[in-house]
C-alpha cells in the first residue's frame, strides 16, 4: 500500500502583476476625518481627551434613557392590558346580576321553593 507524501506545489511566476494599493474604506476615512476635526498630533491632548470622555458619558445616558423609556412603556400596555380585561370581566358579571335580578328570572328561582308572585296588587290603606 502507498503512503501518503506530501508534493512541493511550484511557486508562481515572478512575473507576477504586483498588488494594487487598497482604496481608503470607511474606517480610514473616518479616521482621518476625526484626526483632522479634533486636530490630534502625534499625541492625545487633554482637551481632546475630556471631550471624548463627556461625549461616551452623555452617550450612556442616552442609551440608559431609551432602555428605561422603553421598559415603561412595556409596563404601560402590560397594565392597559390588564385593565381591559378586568374591565371586559366586569361588564360581563354585571350583565349576569341585571339579568339574574330580573323579576321574572327571580320568580322563576323561587317557584321551585314554593314560592308564588302575588297576582292581586296590592291595596292602600286610607287612615283619616
Amino acid at each position: 500500500m502507498a503512503t501518503n507524501t506530501f508534493r512541493d506545489r511550484p511557486e508562481p511566476a515572478a512575473a507576477a502583476v504586483p498588488k494594487r494599493s487598497r482604496k481608503a474604506g470607511i474606517f480610514d476615512r473616518l479616521n482621518t476625518w476625526l484626526t483632522n476635526r479634533l486636530e490630534l498630533g502625534d499625541e492625545l491632548p487633554t482637551e481632546t481627551l475630556r471631550r471624548i470622555i463627556w461625549i461616551g458619558i452623555l452617550g450612556i445616558f442616552y442609551i440608559y434613557v431609551q432602555h428605561s423609556y422603553e421598559g415603561f412603556i412595556k409596563k404601560i400596555d402590560k397594565a392597559r392590558n390588564e385593565m381591559e380585561e378586568k374591565r371586559a370581566a366586569y361588564i360581563s358579571q354585571k350583565s349576569k346580576y341585571m339579568f339574574a335580578s330580573k323579576q321574572s328570572e327571580i320568580a322563576k328561582k323561587l317557584i321551585d321553593e314554593g314560592l308564588e308572585e302575588n297576582i292581586t296588587p296590592p291595596t292602600k290603606i286610607v287612615i283619616k
